[in-house]
C-alpha cells in the first residue's frame, strides 16, 4: 500500500511540475498614444438690434366663467337671407365688426342621385335601430346603461339629420349607433 501512495505522490509531482513555466510572459511595449487637445470653443455674439419693440395692445377684459347647462344640439338650417341693418362705420377700423360668416354649401359626390342617397341611409338607420333594439339595455350595469342611451340619442339625431337631407352626417351617425350596438351586444 505504502508502494502505490508513494507513486502517486511521485506522479502528482512530476504532473504539477509539467505544467508550470519558469519564464513570465510580459506584455509587448508600445508607444504612448498622443491625444490632441480639444479644439478651443468660439462663440459668436450676434448684435441686439437697436430698434424698440413694438407695443402689444392691451387684452380685452376676462368674461365671466360660464356656467353651462345641457346645451340642445346644433341646428343645420340654412342661414337666414334677411338683410340686417349695417351700424354706422367707425373710425376706428380695429373696433369694424368681422363680415358674418356662411355656412359652406353641403357637398354630394357627382352622379349620387338624392332620393337614392336618402334609400342608402335609410337602410343604414333602419339596421341600426335593429341593432341596438336586440340589446337589453335595462339589464345592462350602469356605465353601460348609459352608453346604450346615448346610443339611442344618437339614432334620433341621425333620422333628424336625414330629414335636413345631411345624409352624410346621417350615416356617420347611423355606423356610429351599429357599432355602438355591436359592442354593447359583444359583451
Amino acid at each position: 500500500m505504502t508502494k502505490v501512495s508513494l507513486g502517486l505522490v511521485i506522479l502528482a509531482v512530476a504532473a504539477s511540475t509539467a505544467c508550470a513555466t519558469a519564464n513570465a510572459k510580459t506584455a509587448p511595449e508600445r508607444p504612448t498614444l498622443d491625444v490632441p487637445s480639444p479644439p478651443a470653443k468660439v462663440v459668436e455674439t450676434t448684435p441686439m438690434p437697436d430698434t424698440a419693440p413694438d407695443p402689444v395692445p392691451e387684452l380685452p377684459p376676462e368674461k365671466p366663467a360660464n356656467t353651462r347647462t345641457a346645451k340642445p344640439p346644433a341646428s343645420r338650417e340654412p342661414a337666414r337671407t334677411d338683410p340686417k341693418p349695417e351700424p354706422p362705420p367707425t373710425s376706428d377700423p380695429a373696433s369694424a365688426p368681422a363680415a358674418p360668416v356662411t355656412p359652406a354649401p353641403q357637398l354630394r359626390p357627382a352622379g349620387t342621385d338624392p332620393s337614392e342617397a336618402a334609400k342608402q341611409v335609410q337602410g343604414m338607420i333602419q339596421r341600426a335601430t335593429q341593432a341596438i333594439m336586440a340589446v337589453n339595455c335595462p339589464n345592462l350595469p350602469p356605465p353601460r346603461k348609459t352608453v346604450c342611451e346615448n346610443a339611442k340619442l344618437t339614432l334620433r339625431q341621425a333620422e333628424e339629420a336625414l330629414s335636413k337631407s345631411d345624409f352624410e352626417n346621417a350615416k356617420k351617425l347611423a355606423q356610429k349607433v351599429e357599432d355602438t350596438a355591436r359592442e354593447l351586444g359583444a359583451r
